[in-house]
């Protein structure tokens, strides 16, 4: 049987970043290995730097700056405007629970921050979210550069 790695390797990257949306802790130590099973460094550095940041920073900021990039930014499987008139319905009622979540349920529902906000239960920066987590990304490409890996 012969798998396409790359494929893989998207689809543990994906899977990592719904379990820091979702709030099941898994180390970002533990996963590095993992995410950059391809070889491609930097895109595990990436997701790398959420996990650093929600255990150095508000994890909610960072769960509610993954939902608002998942739900304007990730490609849908297709344009269904009524999953997103739903999940509005649900945030709107509080029914809505970041922990059972998942990236197919929010992708292309276009929420704005203060649907996100609503989510998360508490507004936020999320500029100051995003500058954190590029920070730590920096750091991450920093210690790579100084201890290759081999």
């Amino acid at each position: 049987m012969e798998y396409d790695l790359s494929a893989l390797v998207q689809q543990i990257r994906l899977a990592y970043a719904e379990h820091l949306m979702r709030c099941t802790d898994l180390p970002p130590e533990e996963m590095e290995e993992l995410l950059s099973l391809d070889g491609d460094r930097d895109a595990a550095r990436r997701w790398l730097a959420f996990g650093y940041a929600k255990h150095r920073y508000d994890p909610d900021h960072v769960r509610g700056l993954l939902v608002y990039l998942f739900s304007n930014y990730y490609p849908s499987l297709g344009d269904d405007p009524a999953k997103g008139k739903l999940l509005r319905r649900a945030i709107a009622r509080k029914t809505a629970k970041l922990s059972e979540l998942t990236i197919e349920k929010i992708s292309g529902t276009r929420l704005d921050w203060s649907e996100v906000f609503q989510l998360v239960g508490k507004e936020f920066n999320p500029t100051r979210v995003k500058e954190r987590i590029l920070k730590i990304y920096e750091e991450l490409k920093g210690a790579d550069h100084e201890h290759p890996k081999r």
